[in-house]
């Protein structure tokens, strides 16, 4: 569409267009007569014309700068626009991704439940019978089912870390703690395999990290550690640094040790070449590239020192969160092999004659638990809310209560975890300061933060371990 401007030039310009047929038809002789009046008209005209190409040469300026003016406004209007729009595509792909992620782990951690906890059952039944072939196979079994879980959280951690989108929470944690718990998930690994096993805490200030990310790290560090110590020892240490305000932690073992090659390039998670340790334990090697970027997301480090056949040291540093003289007074906890036959956790006061209720949907998991769980008291189990709140009930009218609550979160619709234990907790107040502890498949970055924000007092992913699972279970019951 033209605009008024355009218009009125156009009229001007059809104006002269006629004017100059007009004087060339006056300039015959009998239009002599009203030549002189021609001539004036187009003398107004022509006047009126640059009055109007100056009006329109105003009208130019105007426009520029009215553009220069609100060309900012505009553009930073549609980058804005752009940037809404782009957010909102990555939202949904990340969501997309995010989903399938976890309805990938659920759907391998279910199955993976069962096969991991049934092996360890057997593990346990065939070392009774003394059937050393069978104890072999099933020893297979777990092992095999302990490498897919690592491969799972390994690929899930990678995605997330690339993606940037792991949640690391930074606050004052203790280390010593951290280590502690990292040591009572791996003693039993270690007991297993005749080696020593020893932790040296030194009394530092906190460390400014994630404690969860944190275990994660240290865990796959000595879990590494042992794994790759076929006899000797393997130690972790904390220690302080006054002048650089660092926290360290070192785990050190007289494993195998890693070939010069390899070690320049270990960080790597995806060089295919890798030469290193023998294919039998090389593995996907995503655990050290992981844990370094863990330590770096937490504004720490990590450092490796190795020699083939002499062992290696993996060192952890991080930022203390206030500056601290310590002493040098060292608690030394060593733990050695437990002897022969079966390692079983250490049952404690704590862990005795308990009263327990597993709440889980799937059989096997639930036969799982069962078996984890009967030595160390009474176990009741039901399958969905209705019967759980049915036998929450019962034991109320008689005045009694259960001792720890292990809910699955993925229960049979209306109910879920979180719902059916704020239920009980809001219908029977005896329920508040009995520990409630979420185990389930979907094992996701802000899992764990979401269920405890709901009010469970921990959380347990599958498959379950069950060192691990007793680990949990203590502290709970220790607190309450």
């Amino acid at each position: 569409m033209s605009s008024p401007l355009d218009i009125i030039i156009i009229t001007i310009i059809a104006l002269l267009l006629i004017s100059t047929v007009v004087v060339l038809f006056i300039n015959n002789k009998k239009g002599i007569a009203i030549r002189k009046q021609i001539n004036d008209k187009d003398s107004e005209l022509q006047l009126l014309n640059r009055e109007l190409s100056s009006l329109h040469e105003q009208f130019e300026e105007l426009e520029t700068k009215k553009k220069g003016e609100e060309d900012p406004e505009q553009l930073k209007a549609g980058a804005e626009l752009t940037l809404k729009k782009a957010l909102k595509r990555a939202e949904e792909e990340n969501f997309q991704k995010n989903t399938f992620l976890s309805n990938l782990s659920s759907e391998i951690r279910t199955p993976l439940n069962n096969i991991v906890g049934f092996s360890s059952l057997l593990e346990t039944e065939t070392s009774l019978i003394e059937n050393k072939e069978l104890f072999e196979y099933a020893r297979g079994i777990s092992e095999s089912g302990d490498r897919l879980i690592n491969l799972l959280n390994n690929i899930i951690d990678i995605s997330r870390i690339e993606s940037h989108d792991m949640d690391i929470v930074i606050n004052p944690c203790s280390v010593p703690t951290v280590i502690s718990n990292v040591g009572q998930l791996y003693v039993f690994k270690a007991n297993d395999q005749k080696i020593k096993f020893n932790i040296i805490n030194k009394d530092i200030p906190d460390a400014l990290a994630d404690d969860k990310v944190l275990t994660k790290v240290l865990g796959g560090i000595v879990d590494n550690a042992i794994k790759y110590t076929e006899k000797g020892f393997v130690n972790i240490s904390s220690g302080y640094n006054t002048k650089t305000n660092q926290i360290t932690v070192r785990v050190k073992d007289s494993g195998s040790g890693i070939d010069p090659t390899y070690l320049k390039e270990i960080f790597n998670a995806f060089r295919p070449d890798a030469p290193g340790y023998n294919k039998e334990l090389q593995g996907t090697r995503l655990g050290l590239p992981i844990a370094k970027r863990f330590m770096e997301m937490m504004d720490g480090d990590l450092e490796i020192d190795s020699k083939k056949g002499e062992g290696t040291t993996v060192t952890v540093f991080l930022k203390a969160a206030v500056e601290k003289v310590v002493e040098e007074e060292v608690e030394t906890e060593a733990i050695e092999a437990a002897g022969d036959g079966e390692v079983t956790p250490r049952k404690t006061k704590v862990l005795q004659d308990l009263d327990i209720f597993i709440v889980e949907d799937d059989l096997m998991n639930s036969m799982v638990l069962v078996q984890m769980t009967k030595s160390l008291g009474k176990v009741t189990t039901a399958v969905n809310g209705e019967a759980t709140l049915k036998i929450v009930d019962d034991k109320v009218a008689k005045g009694e209560k259960f001792d720890i609550m292990l809910f699955d979160i993925n229960l049979p619709p209306p109910w879920d975890g979180v719902k059916l234990m704020q239920t009980i907790r809001k219908k029977h107040s005896a329920y508040k300061n009995i520990p409630f502890v979420a185990q389930t498949a979907y094992a996701m970055t802000g899992d764990r933060e979401k269920l405890l924000e709901s009010g469970f007092d921990d959380y347990i992913p599958k498959p379950i371990n069950k060192n691990e699972l007793y680990t949990i279970m203590k502290n709970q019951l220790s607190k309450h």
